[in-house]
């Protein structure tokens, strides 16, 4: 069980797994709001994932810490279970259901518990994936966060698969018993702590990580902006409600897609430069869309605006990481928490231009350009040819 290839598949089933679990409760939306089941009003259902949000972003903060002290695997293994239980508990829902005005308190602490979890994960699988090809550090984080992706949409397919939202339990029940059997699992791993994942004594956070900070919530403006309102917009630029659907789901997989050959063939070539002018093909397909919203090229036009974006974030990480080598986890929690500050403030905020798209599409536009602008200036003196 300790063989480096039964790691590898181990470490990177679980970045999957931990997409999936992640998002069970954005999948189950339509049975929260129904009166016959949890009966939430739209008001609680949007107040649901605040304290996901919240969690996830001290969770990311302090898990560098955390790995420093522990190693990796009892964060992971916190970090699990805190996902299992959340899952578990949620599946047991079932069996209270009368008594409706206790469910969504409930509700809120599962997902500050899913939150949690996600956190301190994620951020300790980025520089485990990492630590496993010493060579191709960015690459092997680009595939993990493939994954992560890959399994972010596959819990809203098995509620599509359920068919009646009446079956909603069915989709915990599911994830909780595949989690738990790779849970199992990994705890046979042998994990040692390592130099990787020990912060220096004495660091203060560099100044380029900084920068790389800015980029990333620039960053979360955008992919937030899509995940949370990317069907209205959609739908404000002429889109019916099923081709709204096809092309956010085109969004998402372009930006998984991306991540996956971007991991493959940055091993072999110097896609250094391809990823410091993806934001600026990105900004020009917005503005394309912006002078000429042409109904028959939005959804292929959001394939592709979620192509070329989708190296940014898990790139970073893997720049990052070979950037500053001694602080790995650092860079891996800074970067996750970076993202959801950036998704939070721009989901809390867009709601009052979320008919305006126009407004939205130039902001968007000027957020790629500024990513761009950050990226060039981040290459000098870099270690980007060695991460791509």
């Amino acid at each position: 069980m300790n063989s480096r290839i039964v790691q590898i598949v181990i470490i990177f089933l679980l970045a999957f797994f931990t997409g999936v679990n992640f998002v069970v409760f954005p999948a189950l939306g339509t049975a929260f709001i129904d009166s016959s089941l949890f009966g939430l009003s739209s008001s609680q259902f949007g107040s649901l994932f605040i304290p996901q949000v919240i969690c996830i972003i001290i969770s990311c903060l302090g898990a560098p810490f955390l790995v420093n002290k522990f190693g990796p695997k009892i964060v992971l293994v916190v970090g699990l279970l805190l996902m299992i239980t959340s899952t578990g508990v949620l599946w047991m829902l079932q069996f209270f259901m009368n008594d409706k005005s206790l469910l969504f308190p409930i509700l809120m602490v599962l997902v500050a518990f899913t939150g949690s979890g996600f956190g301190l994960s994620i951020t300790t699988l980025n520089p485990l994936a990492a630590s496993l090809f010493e060579k191709n550090k960015s690459s092997a984080i680009l595939i993990l966060q493939f994954l992560v992706g890959l399994g972010t949409s596959t819990s809203p397919m098995m509620m599509n698969l359920i068919g009646n939202v009446k079956n909603w339990m069915y989709v915990p029940a599911s994830i909780f018993l595949l989690v738990t059997i790779i849970f199992i699992l990994f705890l046979f791993l042998k994990l040692e702590k390592g130099t990787f994942f020990e912060l220096p004594k004495h660091f203060k956070i560099p100044s380029k990580l900084w920068i790389f900070f800015i980029v990333i919530v620039l960053y979360g403006f955008i992919e937030g902006t899509f995940g949370s309102f990317g069907a209205i917009i959609l739908k404000n630029q002429g889109l019916d409600n099923n081709k709204a659907s096809l092309g956010l789901s085109l969004f998402w997989g372009g930006i998984a897609l991306n991540r996956l050959l971007f991991g493959i063939f940055s091993r072999n070539n110097d896609l250094s430069y391809l990823f410091l002018v993806t934001p600026l093909i990105v900004a020009g397909l917005l503005f394309l869309l912006l002078i000429y919203p042409n109904v028959n090229i939005i959804i292929v036009m959001m394939f592709l605006i979620g192509f070329f974006m989708g190296s940014i974030f898990p790139g970073s990480i893997g720049w990052g990481t070979v950037e500053f080598p001694t602080l790995s986890v650092l860079v891996s929690g800074f970067l996750m928490a970076a993202n959801q500050i950036g998704t939070g403030i721009i989901t809390n905020v867009l709601g009052n231009f979320s008919n305006q798209t126009n407004v939205i599409f130039r902001f968007l536009i000027v957020c790629m350009i500024l990513i761009c602008v950050l990226l060039f200036y981040l290459k000098r003196n870099s270690k980007i040819k060695e991460a791509f």
